[in-house]
């Protein structure tokens, strides 16, 4: 089939070419509007049939295309489709992963939004509806379609990819329907169209998961952080006899940031989400359980490191060490390893490279994390202070250190630039 293909605008960054094959005849060129009949309201976006068609006849005076809202139907297809697929769930990051921060489980998320996302990952979903109007502006052909692209930006590559899946609803009083994509955002540099530039067929209840886009940013190593805003466009094309009859839709999609500021190499992530530090007991033992009491214990309401209070990085490491003589080893009460700690280290939190660090540790709670077995660890307190902002742990060298590296490596998997904000997140 040939299909006509307009410039669109310039802002344009995914089109969609969605056809209509409730005929089956080939198009051969666009129609004008026809002269002295206005588009029916309400209705979207909407093009008249060409008089005297075979749409005409049947009493189809427009195609129209119009959003409609992710239904409950339409997730319960995604989780489907997502279970009956191995491997989907996301990778676990250093300190631990959680399957729902995969694309195919952010595409299955029941909020209420068409761009899903979290630091590492973003699903953009959209509901297309395709109507025929009679000149009443009565309905008498639908087509429901739903279009994902999800993705995993690599905080280590200029380059990501999106996985296209189109899911076919009820059809009525229609066949099938063609689409093609091809993709273009700004900040940028878009891949070929998916399915190498053709088209795929679907009929009511069809599904396809086959559709790549690729994407690269133009930021290299030293560049500051730019942003990639994707956006959707539709083009819906109905074979008419004689003409296509075409209907333009756009929505918006997801933003990704790509820098060259952070690590050895430059990266992107979703931008919309606070980046996270996970660190699990298991793995990192009592530095790990030594940042959660003080979390939950401080003198603050909000737990300093969540959400509501995030620190603030500070990679100068001159600046890094000055915080940690003074919360660890500045008088007039320096910190003492304790004899019942194997190879006990002064760990400070808030962490010496953060802006919140450096407090003196003489008004520091102090603390010593035991583990009991079982997965339990009590904590003993050396020292309270009341309204203490930090606090000391007694913290195996090792578990210290290996707490510290881990750190420094989610600064770089999460992509957190000089003084930029991120929540501690401490997990079993």
């Amino acid at each position: 089939m040939k299909h006509v293909i307009r410039l669109l605008a310039a802002t344009v960054s995914l089109a969609l070419t969605a056809v209509l094959l409730a005929l089956g005849v080939s198009p051969a060129a666009a129609a004008p509007l026809s002269a002295g009949r206005a588009a029916p309201e309400g209705h979207g976006t909407c093009t008249a049939t060409t008089p005297g068609s075979k749409l005409a006849r049947q009493g189809a005076a427009w195609t129209c295309m119009k959003e409609r809202p992710v239904t409950a139907g339409d997730l319960a297809r995604i989780r489907a489709r997502t279970a009956a697929v191995p491997g989907v769930a996301a990778a676990p990051r250093d300190g631990g992963g959680d399957p729902g921060d995969s694309p195919e489980a952010l595409c299955a998320s029941k909020k209420q939004q068409d761009v899903v996302s979290n630091r590492h990952a973003y699903c953009a979903r959209h509901g297309i509806l395709y109507t025929l109007e009679n000149r009443a502006g009565g309905t008498i052909g639908t087509a429901e379609l739903l279009v994902t692209a999800r993705s995993a930006p690599d905080p280590n590559s200029v380059k990501w990819q999106e996985n296209i899946a189109v899911f076919a609803g009820v059809y009525t009083n229609v066949s099938a329907v063609r689409l093609a994509l091809s993709s273009s955002c700004t900040s940028c540099i878009p891949g070929p169209p998916a399915w190498g530039g053709g088209a795929i067929e679907l009929r009511a209840g069809e599904e396809n998961q086959t559709g790549h886009l690729s994407y690269e940013t133009t930021t290299r190593g030293g560049g500051e952080r730019s942003r990639s805003m994707i956006a959707y466009q539709s083009q819906t094309e109905s074979p008419d006899a004689d003409y296509p009859v075409i209907s333009y839709g756009q929505w918006a999609g997801p933003s990704v940031a790509c820098d060259g500021q952070v690590g050895n190499t430059p990266g992107c992530i979703v931008t919309e989400d606070l980046a996270r530090v996970t660190l699990s007991k298991s793995q990192y033992g009592a530095a790990a359980v030594a940042y959660e009491w003080a979390q939950n214990n401080l003198s603050d309401n909000n737990a300093m490191g969540a959400a509501k209070r995030p620190l603030t990085r500070d990679g100068d490491e001159k600046r890094a060490d000055s915080r940690r003589y003074y919360t660890c080893k500045a008088p007039p009460k320096p910190f003492v390893a304790d004899p019942t700690v194997v190879d006990d280290e002064c760990d400070e939190f808030p962490f010496a490279r953060t802006r919140q660090g450096g407090t003196i540790g003489s008004m520091c709670s102090e603390i010593i994390p035991r583990y009991v077995g079982g997965g339990t660890w009590r904590v003993d307190v050396v020292r309270d202070e009341p309204v203490a902002p930090c606090i000391r742990g007694h913290v195996p060298s090792g578990e210290n250190q290996n707490a510290g590296r881990s750190l420094g490596r989610q600064v770089q998997s999460e992509r957190i630039l000089q003084g930029e904000a991120y929540q501690v997140v401490i997990t079993p």
